[in-house]
Parts: structure tokens; C-alpha cells; sequence
């Protein structure tokens, strides 16, 4: 009986040591803000903890566009930032890529139109950007009509080459990229609608 009662207080003890460890744990930590890219002038994302500035670098954070930009129309846009720099708790980053919102895809493609994709890896300082293009025509297209507006598309994607992925990311989805695109693939047939539909930025090994 003795031996069962000490073996229940050696338990009580180790549950209470435990205990302490995780609260010690948690009282170490900080909170840090982390910060969209410049681009979208580094608006707060959201906060989380660490226990040091190392334990926050290089991680990826992801919302959507309408968070950062206020605009609504851009909510099926899904955003990813990459913590690069630590300035006390305010942690920086720079954009790594973003994504539509496949459910948009869905309501945009109908069986009466033609989707013309155009994926293309972009060199971009440092690395490459993995980019798809989508042209939705307003009705089915004729092969020949498919290939002219690919070939569209690939001539007015070459001169963001080169470019930092930050600022090719600024013009596919913050500049006139998809509404130029849309006046240029109109000449070839009717068009209901241009996507960027992704860009993942890829680093050079």
C-alpha cells in the first residue's frame, strides 16, 4: 500500500514538473508581427509567437488578397509571404507566390467556352516564376483560335522576364496585365475573361 501511495506521488510530481516545463515554455516566447511585402505596404498580417527571431525566419504565411488590398474583387486571390527579415518584432517578408481560388475557375469555365492556358517558367532575379495564364473565350474556339491566343499570351508575359518576382507579382496582379491581355486576345476571337490563375516563385539551386 505504502509503495502503491509513493508511486501515485512520484506521478502527481511528474505531472506538476511537466506542467511547469510547458508554462516556462510559453513565458519564453514573444509575439511577432508579421508584415506583408512591400507592395502592399507591408499592412500587419497577423501575429504568432517564438521564442527567437530564428524560429520565425524563413516561414510562410498565407491570406487572401482582399485582406491587404481592401478590395473585394480580389478575395479569390490566395496570397504567400515569406518571412525574410526580423526588426525587433516586426518580421518582414517578401511575396513567394499566390494562387487563385480553384472554386473561381470552376464558376468561370462553362462547357460553351474554351479555357487557353498558358504555363510558363519565368526568369525572375534569383530564380525562375512557375506562371500559369488562363484566357476563358466566350465561345468554343477553333484550334487555330486556341494557338493564336497562346501564342498571345507568351508575348505579353516575355517582358516581365528578368524582372524581381515582388515587382512581377506587382504587375500580373496589381497593374493592367490581365485588361491589356484581354484587348490583345480579343483580336484573335471573343473572350470572356483573362486569369492569372498562379506564379510560385522557385529559387535557383
Amino acid at each position: 500500500m505504502a509503495a502503491m501511495v509513493e508511486q501515485k506521488t512520484q506521478s502527481t510530481a511528474q505531472k506538476s514538473s511537466g506542467a511547469r516545463k510547458t508554462v516556462d515554455k510559453w513565458k519564453k516566447k514573444k509575439w511577432f508581427t508579421i508584415l506583408s511585402s512591400k507592395i502592399f505596404d507591408k499592412k500587419p498580417l497577423c501575429e504568432t509567437p517564438g521564442e527567437k527571431p530564428k524560429n520565425i525566419m524563413g516561414r510562410t504565411f498565407k491570406t487572401t488578397m482582399d485582406m491587404v488590398t481592401g478590395q473585394r474583387t480580389k478575395r479569390d486571390y490566395v496570397l504567400s509571404f515569406k518571412v525574410n527579415d526580423i526588426q525587433g518584432q516586426n518580421a518582414s517578408t517578401v511575396i513567394s507566390g499566390f494562387e487563385v481560388n480553384k472554386g473561381t475557375l470552376g464558376r468561370t469555365v462553362r462547357r460553351r467556352n474554351s479555357k487557353v492556358a498558358l504555363h510558363e517558367n519565368l526568369p525572375v532575379v534569383g530564380g525562375e516564376a512557375i506562371t500559369t495564364i488562363l484566357v476563358v473565350t466566350d465561345r468554343k474556339a477553333t484550334n487555330a483560335q486556341k494557338a493564336g491566343v497562346q501564342k498571345i499570351i507568351k508575348e505579353h508575359l516575355a517582358p516581365l522576364a528578368g524582372k524581381d518576382f515582388e515587382i512581377l507579382t506587382q504587375e500580373l496582379l496589381l497593374g493592367n496585365f490581365s485588361n491589356d491581355l484581354f484587348k490583345k486576345a480579343l483580336k484573335v476571337c471573343p473572350i470572356k475573361k483573362v486569369i492569372v490563375a498562379k506564379s510560385t516563385y522557385s529559387q535557383s539551386k
